[in-house]
């Protein structure tokens, strides 16, 4: 019990005392009730002005001697533990069970409240007869701790405390990708209001938007196997629907069953759903990887500036990233009303077609500009030292930057070109960078020719300083020392244009020394995708079914703003971790359940993990007076329940202290796998 006090009386003028207990729901949550009303304030203090300190000193005491009690009666359990018989009749090894699982669930229930969606969808949309949210948490926590096939971790589950997907098929887990595919866009805005909620934002002011692809394991692309997409028919009824409605289709381009008929018109349609790429997902093209000889899945992520994901769309591995981006950014700005924000995007995005596409759509733009492809006037004043801004950092100028307003980046017609402002910079550890490249080009280059290989003239990488005499394949002759030289003088420099959103005003407008900054933050999502792929398994994927396909990523950008987000309340609490000292300190937690006198107890137990990490140059003195202070403060696993609202357990708890810790209602019934059960 604890003392509490309330306000009181017709305009809240007494404050009223009264002792109150908390107590857990049929849910596990904390609830509390009122045990005594002990009365006004003022009266209480008439007679002792320190009641209500002398008071809550006496249930404190209360509560110190109860706490003393319980660690007795623990260390009483634990001395009844350590007489068991180390002999064949006390049984094999017992089982080691990890519960990392309820700092994401913590996350996913109360902070996100994800299980209320999920658990809304297949109670008013689906005929799922399995626990829905159940699977798809645990296949996104998993992702998280130990990213796996759908198969493997189906196998997996009997390594949980509380049994989180028990009795449930591997067809279920399976059937749950349907599930995510149908309602992806309704996860997703329900997922960013939960997070914008958390972040106490409305909107994102700046869009980081990148693509990447991803390769799968298999000899044939699905052209080759014949497999479409599985919602290709629908798609393609769609297109035809609005060809009709547009005048672009006749009815005498249909036969009497409603079939397309030769004729140009039908031709022509016929030619712009190929260009689509929508019957077909994996298919081989550029790959970011190198797995040129592998299928591939181009993946569109849009994230805010905390690096959270705010959507993803997924398109043919052979779908050109220059022509899905208007398909992304229109699909973005219908689902979540965004405008007046600015999108942030690589070089690889920029083409007059979609800056011009960005404006009309009400967005502004940021971008990075080739320095190799400025006009003559706009080179000349790049190299121009006059008009730059240093850019000081300890006293040492690292760079300097020029801002040209009014800058023309010019289209393939006139109707293109568009006015914006052109951010030169200078750099000099990237000056470094550049001419270190380009001397390891050169080398390779003279390598390649005293081995006689032929090559294609090529307008970037090492073969674009390769000199040969022809405009087709052929030997290299040597290193063009002219296209070296202009290569060289470009070290270090970049560039970036920006323009604010058409309707905004001037004062949102981004400060000329924050866009190289704002641009520099584009490494976020290079960041994300990297934590997609190493971290949560997002490839290989061992699914192939292409709504399966899109239901794994959905599991992976989910489990990726789960870890972003937690990181976000990591720094916001002054305790950074990086993404993979979270998960390695979420796998650290890891109980071995024993059964005393039939109560179920939990030691925590943890294997240690590269603890010499960053201290490799120690002597083992050092090192043990290193790592003894740091055994003085609190863990990593430590912080990061407290982070999300939950209680570190002691090494040796009960069960019921256990459930307290980890904020859920466990039972001798519940809390262990079935399977496991006889091991105890």
């Amino acid at each position: 019990m604890f003392v509490s006090t309330c306000k009181g009386g017709a305009k809240g003028q007494y404050t009223y005392v009264r002792l109150m207990e908390s107590y857990r729901d049929k849910d596990g949550k904390v609830k509390h009730k009122v045990v005594q009303n002990l009365g006004r304030l003022d009266v209480l203090s008439q007679s002792n002005p320190n009641y209500l300190e002398d008071l809550k000193k006496k249930y404190q005491d209360s509560y110190a001697e109860k706490s003393r009690l319980q660690s007795l009666n623990r260390l009483a359990q634990a001395q009844t533990l350590l007489n068991f018989e180390n002999s064949v009749s006390a049984g094999g090894p017992l089982p080691l069970l990890q519960y990392g699982h309820y700092v994401l669930k913590k996350l996913w229930d109360d902070h996100l409240h994800l299980d209320r969606k999920f658990k809304d969808i297949q109670q008013r949309q689906t005929k799922a007869k399995f626990d829905l949210n159940a699977v798809v948490s645990y296949l996104c926590f998993l992702k998280i701790l130990d990213p796996h096939s759908v198969f493997y971790s189906f196998g997996d589950q009997d390594g949980f405390l509380g049994a989180p997907v028990q009795g449930i098929g591997l067809d279920s887990y399976y059937n749950s990708y349907d599930y995510l595919f149908e309602h992806k866009d309704s996860i997703m805005r329900f997922f960013n209001r939960s997070v914008n909620k958390q972040l106490g934002k409305t909107k994102a002011t700046l869009i980081f938007y990148d693509v990447t692809n991803v390769y799968f394991e298999t000899a044939l692309s699905d052209l080759e196997c014949g497999r479409q997409q599985i919602d290709f028919q629908d798609r393609l009824q769609q297109e035809l629907e609005l060809a009709y409605e547009s005048g672009e289709l006749d009815s005498s381009c249909f036969d009497d069953e409603g079939r397309l008929r030769p004729c140009p018109k039908a031709d022509d349609f016929i030619k712009k759903i190929q260009e689509q790429k929508i019957e077909y997902l994996r298919m081989r093209g550029p790959s970011k990887e190198h797995r040129f000889d592998l299928p591939l899945a181009s993946i569109a992520l849009v994230i805010n500036e905390e690096g959270i994901p705010i959507d993803f769309y997924v398109y043919a591995g052979n779908a050109s990233e220059f022509k899905t981006m208007s398909s992304s950014i229109e699909s973005l700005k219908q689902k979540y009303n965004v405008k007046e924000s600015i999108v942030v995007a690589d070089r690889g995005l920029n083409s007059a077609a979609n800056i011009k596409m960005l404006q009309t759509n009400d967005l502004g733009f940021l971008m990075a500009q080739k320095v190799s492809n400025l006009d003559q006037k706009t080179t000349k004043a790049m190299f121009d030292p006059e008009g730059y801004v240093p850019i000081i950092r300890q006293g040492e100028e690292i760079g300097r930057f020029k801002v040209i307003k009014d800058w023309v980046k010019k289209g393939k017609v006139k109707e293109e070109d568009t006015h914006c402002t052109l951010v030169l910079t200078f750099d000099k550890k990237r000056q470094k960078r550049d001419l270190a490249v380009l001397e390891v080009w050169k080398e390779l280059v003279l390598k390649k020719q005293a081995q006689g290989i032929k090559v294609k003239p090529k307008r970037s990488g090492w073969a674009c300083i390769a000199k040969t005499s022809e405009k087709v394949e052929a030997k290299i002759e040597g290193v063009d020392e002219e296209v070296l030289e202009a290569k060289r003088r470009l070290a270090g420099y970049a560039a970036l244009i920006y323009k604010n959103a058409p309707d905004c005003v001037e004062q949102s407008a981004l400060p000329d020394g924050h866009l190289a900054a704002a641009y520099h933050e584009l490494n976020q999502i290079e960041s994300c995708f990297r934590v997609m792929k190493s971290h949560l398994g997002l490839r290989p994927m061992y699914v192939r079914n292409s709504n399966h396909i899109k239901g794994h990523i959905l599991i992976c950008v989910i489990a990726l703003g789960i870890l972003k987000l937690l990181q976000w309340k990591l720094k916001e609490a002054r305790t950074p971790l990086s993404i993979s000292e979270i998960v390695r300190a979420l796998n650290s937690a890891t109980t071995v359940p024993i059964k005393s006198a039939n109560e179920l107890m939990f030691l925590q137990c943890s294997r240690p993990q590269n603890i010499r990490k960053g201290l490799e140059r120690l002597t083992q003195e050092e090192l043990k007076a290193e790592l003894s202070g740091r055994r003085q403060q609190p863990s990593q696993l430590e912080t990061l329940f407290k982070t999300v609202g939950l209680v570190p357990p002691a090494r040796l708890v009960n069960i019921k202290e256990m459930g307290r810790c980890l904020g859920v209602r466990l039972t001798a019934e519940d809390s262990i796998p079935e399977l496991l059960k006889d091991m105890l």
